[in-house]
């Protein structure tokens, strides 16, 4: 089945690095197929329709950012070599935001009244929050092991 998503790719523009989002087809297989040589921008024929493609453009942020390269004499797209060293700080900080995320989304849906009335809206928001909590714990694992890293 082909199909096609935004994907963000990446360009050396003179003396830069520009990235920029583009619609990305796949072939049956999910080889890319092709790319809009434009980039392209956010649309829709209402405000809904709008902050939905927006939203995809923001998925286009959970995958590999490509680039262009020559691939069998023609071009093609690959994963770029993107370097985001880790430091200490960032393990804690994504430990809070777990922290955060977690009691937003229990503020905001695991209060909510549906869920009191709904037994399998319940049971499946259990679960969301038994996951952040699984994730929580395993970040903070790893937040330790890596302070524990840095002072040996």
């Amino acid at each position: 089945m082909e199909y096609w998503d935004y994907r963000i790719i990446k360009s050396i523009e003179p003396g830069e690095s520009i990235y920029k989002i583009h619609e990305v087809y796949y072939d049956d297989n999910g080889n890319i197929d092709g790319w809009t040589e434009e980039p392209v921008l956010p649309c829709g024929e209402n405000t809904g329709e709008l902050r939905e493609d927006i939203h995809y453009f923001l998925e286009a942020f959970r995958q590999p950012v490509l680039e262009i390269a020559e691939k069998n004499g023609k071009e093609g797209l690959i994963e770029a070599k993107e370097k985001q060293p880790l430091n200490r700080g960032h393990y804690f900080e994504f430990l809070d935001r777990i922290f955060i995320a977690t009691e937003y989304i229990y503020q905001f849906l695991g209060c909510h009244p549906v869920l009191r009335k709904e037994k399998k809206l319940k049971g499946i928001y259990q679960q969301v929050e038994a996951l952040l909590g699984e994730l929580y714990q395993e970040s903070g694992h790893l937040e330790f092991e890596k302070n524990d890293e840095e002072e040996q």
